[in-house]
């Protein structure tokens, strides 16, 4: 008769067991999925890894979407975030380079590559003349060769095919670029459009000329902006350009008509511009500190109809847009201030920084310490 009192009492024990074992489970996944909001809303509250990469200073070090891209003197290297070597490919001395988040263009004396993301060739040839530099768009690539004030931008697509050659006299081309706009009334598809920056020399007095192009169909809107000078170019949302220049911001759409009155930031340099989604995050600082040995005290962060003045909690070497915030570089110390917040966190550096060379498009920077090159990855 002992015996069943037993077994009733050895179950009575393990049905306790299973609610208390069920009451942590509950509890836990209540845990884990309070943990998951936090860290989807907030990203990463601290400094995360540091990551030294095969890299030093003087090689020519670009961040490649989220990767690093470096040329030792004779090849280009593409390493991951963590320094994991993704690919390599030799294009002999003297080069240099221009990348994209999807393609890279290379040149060395009259010789251009045109190389994917895996670091696969697209293109190789020799141009007419010697190549003074290139940009990389996501279809297309430009190629300026020949004197700075005589030469020929010649515009090659994704197949490897010339489809515009455009001369260039009279003017000292400075830059160039792509951006997309949506160039017909009816149609919600971008197309990717060419800007081209130059100088004209042929009048009494110097003035800056911006012309933009649709490849295969030549000109479509040139523009004089004078005497201003223009040291940054980019496109907004919607497909429309500004123009940064000393004094202010100009507006113009892909035919360069003006479409809003000019933004004065007389006083202050665009230090970084970034877009997230349909925004355009434009980061400048007054511009007596970007001279000399001056360190940066303070940022103005202007998108949509926000413009507003923000000082960092230390001397910053450099400034920085990420994909929710701003981060401000000390050479021990890391400041992040979120978007629509008006303070900075501060966060100890595990190394001296010396220099920062960009950010990746997952939130990471490159900095230099010293010599050596690291992957940070930042608090969001």
């Amino acid at each position: 008769m002992s015996q069943p009192a037993v077994r009733k009492k050895k179950s009575a024990n393990w049905k306790g067991r299973l609610r208390v074992l069920f009451s942590l489970l509950v509890i836990g996944a209540v845990l884990y999925a309070g943990w998951r909001f936090l860290t989807r809303e907030r990203g990463r509250t601290g400094i995360g890894r540091v990551i030294r990469i095969g890299a030093t200073l003087s090689q020519s070090v670009t961040p490649f979407s989220d990767n690093v891209v470096f040329y030792d003197g004779t090849t280009l290297h593409c390493v991951s975030a963590t320094g994991g070597n993704e690919w390599s490919y030799q294009i002999g001395t003297n080069a240099d380079y221009d990348a994209t988040e999807k393609r890279i263009v290379a040149w060395s004396g009259n010789d251009l590559y045109i190389l994917n993301e895996k670091g696969r060739l697209i293109y190789n040839n020799k141009m007419s003349d010697t190549i003074q530099f290139a940009d990389a768009g996501e279809e297309y690539v430009a190629v300026f060769s020949g004197e700075a004030d005589q030469g020929v931008v010649t515009v090659i697509n994704g197949n490897g095919q010339t489809v515009d050659n455009i001369p260039v006299s009279g003017q000292t081309l400075i830059d160039m670029g792509f951006f997309k706009a949506v160039t017909t009334s009816s149609g919600t598809a971008q197309t990717e459009l060419m800007w081209m920056l130059g100088l004209n020399t042929t009048g009494t007095v110097i003035s800056t000329e911006l012309q933009t192009f649709q490849p295969g169909r030549l000109s479509i809107g040139k523009k004089s902006i004078g005497d201003h000078i223009a040291y940054e170019i980019y496109d907004m949302e919607g497909g429309n350009l500004e123009i940064v220049t000393t004094r202010e911001i100009l507006h113009y759409n892909y035919r360069l008509v003006e479409s809003g009155n000019p933004t004065l930031i007389y006083g202050y340099s665009l230090q970084d511009v970034r877009k997230e989604g349909n925004v355009t995050y434009r980061l400048l600082i007054p511009a007596q500190e970007q001279t000399g040995n001056m360190s940066i005290e303070s940022v103005r962060l202007m998108y949509g109809q926000v413009d507003r003045m923000t000082h960092l909690p230390g001397s910053c070497l450099d400034v920085r847009l990420g994909k929710r915030a701003v981060y401000g570089f000390s050479a021990s110390a890391l400041y992040c201030c979120r978007f629509g917040d008006n303070t900075f966190q501060s966060f100890a550096m595990p190394i001296q920084v010396t220099a920062v060379l960009g950010m990746l498009t997952d939130n990471r920077a490159v900095v230099a310490s010293g010599s050596e090159i690291y992957v940070v990855e930042l608090p969001m």
